[in-house]
């Protein structure tokens, strides 16, 4: 019988979680923004508003953790990872190397649907993400630098995007 998680992943798990609480917790504190406060007309979130927003972020962000960590992968493969908010969207530059085949891995929760892009196009066109909390599995290979991943969402989409780049 195989253990729910491995000790490495349990590792990940918790560095991961270590380095997303302080985003959490800024989230929560903020409100309202210098630009305006410059315009005349203050806005600021109500307190409870931002901690039900960062409470519900942080459900979402384990959530696609979990999925992320439950699906096959040999820890030694893994090359970059990270959770997104859907509205930010995933945009990085992993430094890949060149000719090497790689498997992205992509998890979102929330609602609506997010597109994946390569730059320099290297895979297939891929079905839509959609953020019902399943992954999407889509491999390609780096044809050259400089290499970009980039998942958008689309117009309304919410939630959060965990994404994984295994070396194939």
């Amino acid at each position: 019988m195989r253990p729910f998680m491995t000790t490495s992943r349990r590792v990940r798990t918790v560095l991961f979680a270590c380095a997303v609480a302080p985003v959490f917790l800024l989230v929560a504190c903020t409100s309202g923004s210098d630009a305006d406060a410059g315009a005349g007309t203050k806005t600021s979130a109500s307190p409870s508003r931002s901690n039900t927003q960062a409470q519900q972020e942080k459900k979402l962000t384990t959530q696609v953790q979990l999925t992320l960590d439950g699906m096959e992968a040999d820890s030694d493969s893994m090359v970059a990872s990270g959770v997104e908010r859907v509205s930010d969207g995933l945009h990085t530059e992993p430094g890949l190397t060149k000719g090497t085949q790689y498997r992205l891995t992509v998890v979102c929760v929330g609602s609506g649907t997010a597109d994946i892009r390569f730059t320099p196009k290297s895979a297939p066109a891929t079905n839509p993400v959609v953020c019902d909390g399943s992954a999407t599995l889509q491999r390609f290979t780096v044809a050259g630098p400089p290499f970009r991943i980039d998942v958008s969402g689309r117009a309304g989409a919410t939630g959060m995007i965990g994404w994984r780049v295994d070396r194939v």
